[in-house]
């Protein structure tokens, strides 16, 4: 976009969203959320606000913060730009912008104008004449999902993708989002590879393992006799099975292509399982297999996905791996979309093992902990308590803890204040907790009210530290971030961000929260840590590895905190009282966008924001319980819909 300036990008940016909205329909349904009052409105009254205030160090020029109020202000509705919009507004409110040193301010009058036009703006949109379920773009299987379905395919479970480059997160935060699931030349190489791993390992010339044996009897579904010549055979296998790998049928023309290479390995001397071995090998690298995609309309209107692409999505969301055998019958027939039909798979789905990736992929991701044994670990030597199956330990507490809401469908308030938690001897040590004994992982009930719920789960606690020191500061963004779904702003453009590191070096003799007090009493840092530091401060009890201490370096631990509208609480118990009885909007809304983000694997748009209504709503009805939520979204319209991408305005 060079030599574009403010307007031109901002129109560049609708115009970017017509080709995702699909066409003159897009077109049409954007000039309908437009009020030519609120428009004339802003650009007589608020937007030379901006020009004189805001343009100087957020404009064309210059982006202070990243933040380009000048490139955003022709995207409509305003909620196209949301984030940046609200991060404004709560400047404006804050009165944060411009800063206290500038010259010109903005008078009090212009204050209120600015802040009540961007309220009405982004927090009071109308919504109701919005209907788009965003657009599905191919994608590649994730490194986890590949290992999945090359399971569900052969039965061996040898996992070749834990040897691949690793998967990036995208701006939803989990590795599934199609914008980072690239195809690299490297990966190819790494595919061909699996793939003749993979066949290998399940199809020995003699199975030896029970395994095996299923492998061989899943596969070669029929062979040669003395009513079926080998070529006719081998097409029965290749169709059965090309029609699994592809999670749909297999066209004439995909399977005599497939054929080709078993009759040229038949006619260089192999035998015939050998051959089918080989051309099973070439539909393991085919686009079909590793890429998922869906068909596409000719029309610029939203449509309903078919069932093959709703088994699909379902069981990529809830498994992480290829339908099975029932919902590719289901989808046969055509009547996985009947909503008794897919109620009952989805039940059905959600309490087989499989669904236990929810916890280990969903879970992981979305609070962090994933990263502990990789990203965050101790050096083992200082450290030989810090072994991989302690940490092995922590992960797993978490992913059965979530695991265990959903299949027994408790209520999302429980993901705060369960009386349970799963443990084994190792993690038991750590946490200072006498009776248990062995490796397994086994569910006990609680009554420490310092366990309990994700909050003090020493997982989260280890990877919202900073090395060795817990950090407030990190633990406090990240129960607003992550659990409430309320991000502060980022820090105003000329804050020191490493001013409060050096700060704790300076003063080592004192407590956590007598350095933090001495930091945020500047005046350019009280905002942001008055909503930070409440939440960390009450989980200083829990060290940088979540063991729970009484006792710090300066003394006793002092955990009481204060919110910002002077609500007093302490410690754990007293953030989890918090979060139920104040929070819990805020609670329900994050996990149903995070749960509909991973499962339409992209992040969500602000035209996702009524189906994200509709989520909540209907989790209030149904006392807020899990299965609810899935359920809900296995229904919704950008669940079940799509609309295509056009190349062109139309």
């Amino acid at each position: 976009m060079m030599g574009l300036k403010g307007r031109d990008v901002g129109f560049a940016i609708a115009s970017a969203l017509v080709l995702v909205l699909g066409g003159v329909g897009a077109q049409a349904q954007i000039d309908s959320l437009i009020d030519p009052e609120q428009e004339k409105y802003f650009t007589n009254e608020i937007e030379p606000i901006l020009e004189e205030f805001c343009y100087s160090c957020h404009g064309d020029n210059k982006q202070e913060g990243d933040l380009d109020i000048e490139g955003i202000i022709g995207g409509r509705p305003f909620v196209m730009n949301k984030e940046a919009w609200e991060n404004v507004l709560a400047r404006v409110q804050n009165k944060e912008m411009p800063p206290k040193d500038e010259k010109k301010q903005p008078s009090r009058r212009d204050f209120k104008d600015l802040g009540a036009f961007l309220d009405k703006a982004i927090n009071q949109f109308d919504y109701s004449k919005v209907h788009n379920p965003g657009y599905e773009a191919a994608k590649r299987l994730t490194h986890n999902e590949f290992n999945n379905t090359m399971r569900d395919l052969f039965v061996v479970d040898i996992r070749p993708g834990d040897k691949f480059p690793l998967d990036l997160s995208g701006k939803s935060g989990f590795d599934n989002s199609a914008n980072t699931l690239f195809m690299q030349p490297l990966l190819l190489e790494r595919y061909i590879g699996a793939a003749d791993d993979v066949v290998e390992a399940a199809l020995p010339a003699v199975p030896e393992t029970d395994a095996q044996k299923r492998a061989h009897e899943m596969i070669f579904i029929t062979r040669p006799n003395h009513d079926t010549n080998q070529e006719e055979a081998a097409r029965q296998v290749l169709d059965h099975f090309m029609d699994r790998a592809f999670r749909r049928p297999a066209t004439v023309e995909e399977v005599d292509s497939i054929m080709r290479h078993f009759v040229d390995a038949s006619r260089n001397g192999s035998n015939f399982e050998e051959s089918i071995k080989r051309a099973l090998k070439v539909v393991l690298v085919s686009p079909n297999f590793l890429i998922r995609i869906e068909h596409t309309s000719d029309s610029p209107e939203a449509f309903q996905i078919n069932d093959w692409e709703l088994a699909s999505r379902l069981s990529f969301f809830l498994w992480g791996s290829m339908p099975d055998e029932e919902l590719f019958a289901l989808a046969a027939s055509n009547t996985l979309h009947e909503s008794e039909v897919l109620a009952a798979q989805v039940t059905r789905m959600m309490t087989d093992d499989k669904a236990q990736t929810l916890g280990n992929t969903f879970a992981a991701q979305w609070l962090g902990f994933d990263d502990l044994g990789t990203r965050i670990r101790l050096d083992p030597i200082d450290n030989p308590w810090c072994t991989d199956t302690l940490m092995a330990s922590m992960r797993a507490e978490t992913a059965m803890f979530f695991d265990s809401l959903l299949q027994e469908n408790r209520s999302i308030t429980e993901l705060i204040n369960a009386e349970y938690t799963f443990i084994n001897e190792e993690l038991a040590n750590h946490y200072k907790m006498d009776g248990i004994e062995g490796e397994e992982m086994r569910r006990i009930n609680l009554d420490n009210p310092n366990r309990g719920g994700i909050l003090a789960n020493g997982s989260v606690l280890a990877v919202t530290s900073a090395g060795r020191r817990t950090s407030p500061v990190m633990r406090g963004k990240w129960v607003l971030e992550t659990i409430l779904g309320t991000p502060p702003p980022p820090p105003p453009p000329d804050v020191d961000a490493g001013a409060l590191d050096r700060d704790l070096r300076r003063n080592r003799s004192l407590s956590m929260r007598e350095k933090l007090e001495l930091h945020s009493a500047k005046p350019r840092c009280q905002g942001c840590h008055a909503r930070l530091d409440p939440f960390g401060l009450s989980l200083e009890n829990y060290d940088y590895f979540g063991r729970y201490r009484s006792r710090g370096r300066g003394g006793p631990i002092d955990s009481s905190a204060v919110l910002e509208d002077g609500t007093e609480f302490a410690g754990v118990g007293g953030l989890k009282m918090v979060i139920v009885e104040k929070r819990m909007d805020d609670l329900v809304r994050q996990v149903s966008q995070k749960m509909l983000s991973y499962a339409l694997g992209r992040q969500l748009e602000w035209y996702d924001e009524p189906a994200i209504r509709d989520l909540v709503a209907a989790l209030g009805e149904n006392e807020y319980r899990f299965q609810t939520l899935i359920f809900e979204i296995a229904t919704s319209y950008p669940f079940q819909q799509k609309r295509n991408q056009t190349s062109s305005v139309q």
